[in-house]
C-alpha cells in the first residue's frame, strides 16, 4: 500500500484557496496567516486525486505530493 505525504510550502502559499475549494477535506485557508493548511487527521488516501489535481492547479505551485511505498508491502513484494 502507498502512503500519501501532503505538503503547502507556506513561502510560496499566497492564499487563493483553490485547493481548499477543490477539496475542503484535506485543505482549509487559515484566514489569519492568509494561508492554506492541511486539516489535522485529514484522510489524505481517500482524497488522493482531489489532492493530485489541487497541486497541479495551484497557482504557485506551493503544493507537494509524495507517495511512497509502505516499507512493509515493498519487503513482502
Amino acid at each position: 500500500m502507498s502512503q500519501l505525504t501532503v505538503q503547502i510550502l507556506n513561502g510560496m502559499c499566497c492564499g487563493f484557496g483553490n485547493c481548499a475549494a477543490l477539496c475542503p477535506q484535506v485543505f482549509a485557508l487559515d484566514y489569519d496567516s492568509n494561508r492554506t493548511r492541511i486539516v489535522p487527521g485529514a484522510p489524505l488516501a481517500d482524497y488522493a486525486a482531489e489532492i493530485a489535481q489541487a497541486a497541479s492547479e495551484c497557482p504557485t505551485q506551493a503544493i507537494h505530493v509524495v507517495v511512497s511505498e509502505d516499507q512493509a508491502q515493498a519487503s513482502h513484494g
